[in-house]
């Protein structure tokens, strides 16, 4: 933790909620248990025109816990949409040295804050912060989203500590006020349906550091995507992120995308023992990355599912290519995006 001698910054945590009756007590529970002095600490929850019992049930839990405050999204601002709007909103109700930023459906540890404002304390250049993330796992479908989150968690890690930006996480992360204020926020901001990917790139802009952590204070679950549906518009959103990094980014992108068809082309064209060398040294790559976190983490339940997932990996990378390039629109949260 920080050196108890001194005196701790105030800290404030976005959460934005959307129709998440579901998960929310259970987010709220475990920030009510974080280990940071309750004086100094503001939750913030915003709830964007909720039609479920989200608003009724953070009422109820926050009605004798001063430090939380529910913030009704009610104007736009910036002709921000969804999430990024939220945060504009809950910027102007802001008291805190640092704004740290998670979901409705996300549940963090106790020593999450301690973990996320270190690098911060550490060096005033720091304006931006990512967590590490997995998922609660319930079949074989939800371990391969988790390793696919921790997976692309360790890769950013290490571009991170090259130096390298790529993007941020929205619902474990966090920036510094002084950098979100260099940047004008989500006020000044274009709108962009991967608001956490637009809100780190300006940071960097103005020059600003950047952290990666992968330890198990900054360590937080979230729920995984149920049905296929969510789970390709999910991808989809993901893409149009992605697609904004530098070319040789996006290249590598499309290249593990496209790795079934490259494979099969290697073997017909070449040798199908050529193509079973390629397939094998891009698992064992691909696991040697992923597995330190995982068992850093202790999420060891995940270990017996990594020579399957090398199979669902290159599935949804192939159907979220073709996915992104269909006509159809991000349906996210109930609200259609172009």
């Amino acid at each position: 933790m920080l050196n108890p001698e001194r005196m701790l910054p105030n800290v404030t945590v976005w959460i934005a909620a959307r129709n998440e009756e579901d998960n929310i007590l259970h987010s709220l529970s475990a920030m009510n248990a974080l280990s940071y002095p309750k004086e100094q600490l503001q939750i913030l929850i915003g709830n964007d025109q909720s039609d479920d019992k989200t608003r009724e049930l953070v009422l109820d839990f926050i009605k004798d816990k001063p430090h939380f405050q529910l913030i009704d999204i009610e104007k736009t601002i910036n002709n921000q949409r969804g999430k990024a709007n939220v945060l504009a909103n809950l910027y102007e109700h802001s008291t805190g040295k640092y704004f740290l930023i998670s979901d409705a459906d996300v549940k963090v540890n106790p020593d999450w804050i301690h973990g996320m404002i270190r690098n911060f304390e550490q060096d005033a250049r720091i304006g931006h912060q990512v967590g590490v993330t997995a998922l609660n796992v319930g079949s074989m479908f939800h371990a391969f989203q988790s390793i696919d989150w921790l997976y692309a968690l360790s890769l950013l890690k290490k571009a991170a500590d090259l130096k390298i930006p790529l993007t941020g996480l929205g619902n474990n992360s966090a920036v510094s006020r002084a950098a979100y204020e260099a940047t004008g926020g989500y006020a000044k901001m274009p709108f962009s349906i991967t608001e956490d990917f637009a809100l780190f790139h300006e940071t960097i802009k103005k020059g600003f550091g950047f952290r990666n952590t992968i330890n198990l204070q900054v360590f937080a679950k979230t729920q995984p995507i149920f049905s296929m549906k969510e789970f390709l518009h999910q991808r989809k959103r993901w893409m149009v992120g992605a697609l904004q990094c530098p070319w040789w980014i996006v290249l590598l992108l499309y290249l593990n995308a496209l790795f079934l068809p490259i494979l099969a082309a290697i073997g017909i064209f070449f040798s199908w023992k050529l193509a079973a060398l390629v397939w094998l040294i891009k698992w064992i790559i691909q696991t040697l990355n992923v597995l330190p976190v995982i068992l850093k983490l202790k999420q060891f339940s995940l270990v017996k599912h990594l020579i399957f997932y090398e199979f669902y990996s290159n599935w949804w990378g192939l159907t979220m290519v073709l996915f992104y390039y269909l006509p159809v629109k991000v349906d996210w949260k109930g609200r259609i995006y172009e």
